[in-house]
């Protein structure tokens, strides 16, 4: 067995000596002892650290079957990287495990536990005030007896940790919506990332260091030892409990993001994150851009430094001024769509005050939780306020509309719907929309 750089084995980092080799196979095929625990812990770890690949030696062939080191919340393992039988880009260079070898791989006819639909779950809103750190880098092994490690049970529609985070500082800042024009406000970065890092005292990631404390929004911390937020991050060492990692957090607002990597605004350097950046997955990924991102880091595995970035979210945000949460880049078409609605109504009657929110959370209705991708809320003189909503049906799988089916009944009871496609905002259908939008909002107003 050999280490072999993560997506290009031909090129080897290091060769593995027969006793690390053995250890892999007898704690994989549930046969080893504790030292041979021992040893594979310590091999998959360095793997880790190298960020490469184990290439197998079982077989007599030119390409050799591949495993990926997994660093799991409390737990190493290994994960075998085998072609997808009807996945027209298979990988031929990754061919399955010798029939004796303990890392081969048994095709049966049981579905993967990961569930690949498409599914609507919006969280319910949390009131916890603290927030999670990093665990304590794993000392041990996954338990591989009762099941396949390379089946995980992790729904694809579980929010992301850090997601969760970054939206619960949205909603407290109230970033997440565009006020009335009669209140004038002046959306600047700097404002909005001031109006973040208040929410974020609010937060506590231990009971004597709050979110701000352990938080910063200037990039090129990220690379000085000396700045105030890794002297702060020093100054924490012994509040640590022995559970939990040594941790900060940086809020950047970015031009872009790839599989493992956040480009800041505030430097020309890029972060690579050790682990993927996550992000939501609607729409074409080239039109999410910029983001608003959070990441995680902490001093290497050793604690000692220099910062790692381990995790990150990548929030798609309207512009770098408001960073107004929005979804794909066609929520930023229809975000554009709203505030020509705010300020064409507001030139109109200046006396109708309109707020343009973006739900991060579920909301409650009597036939179950909901999110609307918008809500529009207006107030007109002595009137009773309304609450419209406004729906952005920009993906066409069945998946999604099936998803849709169920919440949109629900989405009936918090307000009437007016539904855009991608379709009504092109050139040719965009003024015609935006007109029809108008009549629609003050024929809600007038009959509310």
């Amino acid at each position: 067995m050999r280490i072999v750089v993560r997506n290009s084995p031909a090129h080897v980092l290091a060769d593995l000596d027969d006793g690390d080799a053995f250890a892999l196979r007898a704690w994989y095929g549930n046969a080893s002892s504790g030292d041979d625990e021992a040893i594979a812990l310590s091999v998959i770890r360095r793997v880790k650290v190298m960020n490469g690949w184990i290439e197998c030696d079982c077989l007599e062939a030119q390409h050799q079957p591949l495993l990926a080191p997994i660093q799991q919340e409390r737990t190493f393992t290994l994960r075998r990287l085998t072609p997808k039988d009807n996945d027209p880009g298979r990988h031929e260079e990754r061919p399955n495990h010798a029939l004796a070898c303990p890392f081969h791989v048994d095709k049966d006819a049981s579905p993967a536990l990961i569930d690949r639909g498409y599914h609507l779950r919006p969280p319910p809103k949390s009131d916890r005030s603290y927030i999670d750190a990093l665990p304590a880098i794993p000392d041990r092994l996954a338990d591989v007896s009762g099941q396949d490690p390379a089946r995980s049970s992790e729904r694809n529609d579980r929010p992301s940790r850090l997601g969760g985070v970054l939206w619960r500082m949205l909603d407290r800042a109230g970033t997440n919506v565009i006020p009335p024009l009669q209140d004038g406000v002046d959306f600047t970065l700097a404002n909005q990332l001031s109006r973040l890092r208040s929410a974020s005292r609010e937060l506590r990631v231990l009971r004597t260091w709050t979110l701000n404390a352990l938080l910063s929004t200037w990039g090129p911390d990220y690379w000085n030892p000396e700045s105030r937020w890794q002297q702060l991050l020093a100054t924490s060492r012994g509040d640590w409990p022995v559970g939990l990692r040594r941790t900060g957090f940086m809020l950047l607002f970015s031009t872009s993001v790839s599989t493992q990597s956040v480009m800041p605004a505030s430097t020309s350097r890029t972060i690579d994150i050790l682990s993927k950046v996550r992000q939501p997955l609607r729409g074409d990924p080239a039109t999410r851009r910029p983001f608003l991102t959070l990441l995680n880091v902490d001093f290497q595995d050793d604690d000692e430094g220099p910062v790692r970035a381990v995790q990150a979210y990548a929030q798609p945000v309207y512009n770098g001024d408001t960073l107004f949460p929005v979804e794909s880049g066609f929520e930023r078409d229809v975000s554009h769509l709203l505030l020509w609605l705010q300020q064409s109504l507001f030139d109109a009657a200046p006396e109708l005050r309109i707020s343009i929110i973006k739900p991060l959370f579920a909301m409650e209705t009597p036939i179950g939780l909901c999110r609307p991708d918008f809500v529009l809320e207006t107030a007109y003189r002595d009137q009773q306020p309304r609450r419209l909503l406004v729906e952005a049906f920009a993906m066409e799988t069945e998946e999604y509309r099936n998803a849709k089916e169920k919440t949109i009944p629900r989405m009936k009871h918090l307000g009437p719907i007016f539904a855009v496609s991608p379709e009504d905002l092109t050139e040719a259908n965009s003024e015609r929309t935006g007109r029809r939008l108008q009549a629609w909002v003050v024929d809600k107003i007038g009959n509310g």
